[in-house]
């Protein structure tokens, strides 16, 4: 958390005096840093380069900044280059929209990042990922097999659409995806109109923040299990089950690397198992069965062709991702390189509501 120094400037207000005293810390003593105090309100931090060169940033403050916010403020005259913005706390999100504007900021938990082209100055430090004074939200996690639901249809349908549409088409209470709705949107994850109609929805950032509160083997079920004779001898089989939706690096169409490990979603494991005679083990699995979080893991599937002429139903290429970026050994980086490839191909796995 950020401190005053002793020696710290008494003129500008105190956010900008807290962001120059912050970066003084961060810079080598043969840089200077003093603030020029302007009459909006908006002081001007100084910085001056060992050789005499100088840059300048307008300091601007706000009490509360959602990441829905960092696009209007950074369309202020000047352009986010020429400013630094400054809060009490700065959200994960919103920081990361802040660094993709290439803006400088600072917040009063230790999180700082100030930018400058000439001098070239760069200096990023992590501070608090949690606001230490945090007010009461309607819904602050995406924790629960409903606001799965809602994530997987804002990713599986095409826009536009309100959010009645919305719940008719994840199948989830009016009221409960009213509240996902508003925290994506305070997330600046979608876009709504003047109608509230969903218009944008940023499909890849919403599938990131989804799995900080959704991993494949802590929201759902899982067994592990050996097919003694490979993953090859896996798929033939699966006809014999009544319902089943393949994910994980298997369900990935002419992945990279052929999958190491199969993951099966069923709805009862036990009987699974017996029914493709696995042998349960507690080392050396090269399946899991995975009982679901939810059944919108069997909806909006997919027939995938994998070795030979064998097809198999793979579940929804959001799914999929998610469950590989929650994976152990490469599955992350399996899921970056589907992800590149849905970004190009939206018109084949995204459907009309």
């Amino acid at each position: 958390m950020f401190r005053m120094s002793r020696n710290m400037a008494k003129n500008g207000t105190f956010p900008a005096r807290m962001a120059a005293d912050a970066l003084r810390g961060r810079l080598p003593p043969d840089w200077v840093v003093r603030l020029r105090p302007q009459k909006k309100g908006e002081d001007q931090l100084i910085l001056r380069a060992p050789d005499g060169r100088r840059g300048t940033l307008t300091v601007f403050s706000r009490q509360q900044v959602l990441p829905r916010d960092v696009a209007n403020l950074m369309a202020k005259p000047g352009g986010p280059a020429e400013r630094m913005l400054v809060a009490p706390y700065l959200s994960p999100r919103a920081r990361e929209l802040l660094g993709a504007a290439n803006a400088s900021y600072a917040d009063e938990t230790g999180n700082l990042r100030v930018a400058l082209g000439d001098p070239a100055v760069f200096v990023e430090r992590q501070g608090a990922n949690q606001d230490p004074k945090r007010r009461p939200r309607p819904l602050r996690t995406l924790k629960g097999s409903a606001a799965g639901r809602v994530v997987r249809a804002l990713c599986d349908f095409s826009l536009p659409y309100g959010v009645r549409t919305l719940a008719e088409r994840s199948t989830t209470p009016l009221g409960t995806v009213s509240r996902v709705v508003t925290f994506l949107e305070d997330e600046a994850l979608i876009t709504r109109d003047d109608k509230k109609t969903i218009t944008a929805v940023d499909w890849p950032a919403l599938i990131k923040r989804w799995v900080t509160d959704y991993s494949i083997t802590g929201s759902n079920v899982m067994r592990s299990y050996l097919e003694p004779r490979g993953l090859g001898s896996l798929a033939p089989k699966l006809a014999k089950l009544g319902r089943y939706a393949v994910t994980g690096a298997m369900a990935v169409p002419n992945a990279v690397a052929p999958a190491r490990l199969a993951m099966v979603y069923v709805d009862d494991a036990e009987a699974a198992s017996k029914a493709l005679a696995l042998v349960p083990t507690d080392a050396g699995a090269n399946v899991w069965l995975l009982e679901p979080y939810n059944a919108v893991v069997f909806e909006r599937t997919q027939k995938v062709k994998i070795a030979g002429d064998a097809r198999i139903v793979a579940a929804a290429p959001s799914q999929v991702a998610a469950d590989l970026m929650t994976s152990p050994g490469r599955g992350p980086q399996e899921a970056d390189a589907l992800i590149e490839r849905m970004k190009g191909t939206e018109h084949a796995w995204r459907q009309k509501p």
